[in-house]
């Protein structure tokens, strides 16, 4: 939980309140530490380099947060928000079909990752330089995107275990995690549309081993609704 410096101006300065101040201070420190963590990592960044960035003095930062560790879950929170945010709101925008609904889900998470590496490292590959805790962290967000996959295919796929959804749900994650890195550092010679059409198959592909058809089901519900 970010702390406020009790010693930070309270009155009006040219017609910015000082809480404006304080939160417009905040998201520079944000969007600075998302430059440096998702760039340089957090390894090499020290709290006087993300104020530098920032454009602020030190003081500024323990007005928001107690260390970098803080600052970094701050910043991978906003991150995982937006991203889940996109990631609900595409799904709501297509037809309530499982094939349409899954792959907006997965494409919308995909593609904003591959527009901004920055956000693909802070998510996926520098909390385990900042601590075990900021770690569990970071794969207590994941497992909240793994059940929105879930929540997505549930509808459509009455037949599969719960388990099965879900397990099914954490290893496209999990695929989704390695891929992206992977593809990003440039070890994998394939297209973002490569990339999506591949883990979408690998949602179908899970849902047949488990003995079920997205498309089988989908019509299995519109001839009893």
């Amino acid at each position: 939980m970010a702390t406020t410096d009790h010693k930070s101006p309270v009155r009006s300065y040219g017609g910015v309140s000082a809480t404006e101040r304080v939160a417009d201070r905040h998201e520079r420190l944000l969007d600075a530490a998302l430059e440096l963590y998702g760039t340089q990592g957090f390894a090499a960044t020290g709290v006087k380099d993300v104020c530098r960035q920032a454009g602020l003095t030190d003081r500024y930062f323990y007005e928001s947060f107690r260390d970098s560790a803080e600052l970094f879950t701050a910043v991978f929170d906003r991150a995982t928000s937006d991203l889940f945010a996109l990631v609900a709101q595409k799904v709501s925008d297509v037809p309530a079909e499982p094939e349409v609904q899954v792959r907006a889900a997965i494409e919308s998470f995909v593609r904003a990752l591959a527009d901004d590496a920055r956000m693909a490292r802070v998510i996926f590959v520098e909390s385990a330089a900042v601590g075990a805790e900021v770690d569990r962290h970071m794969r207590a967000s994941l497992r909240q995107f793994a059940a929105l996959v879930a929540a997505t295919a549930r509808p459509h796929l009455p037949e599969m275990p719960e388990r099965t959804l879900e397990i099914g749900a954490l290893a496209l994650v999990g695929a989704i995690d390695r891929v992206i890195i992977e593809w990003q550092d440039g070890h994998l010679d394939a297209t973002i549309e490569e990339v999506i059409d591949h883990l979408v198959q690998l949602f179908q592909i899970a849902a047949v081993s488990a003995g079920v058809s997205p498309r089988r089901a989908q019509r299995r519900t519109r001839r009893t609704s």
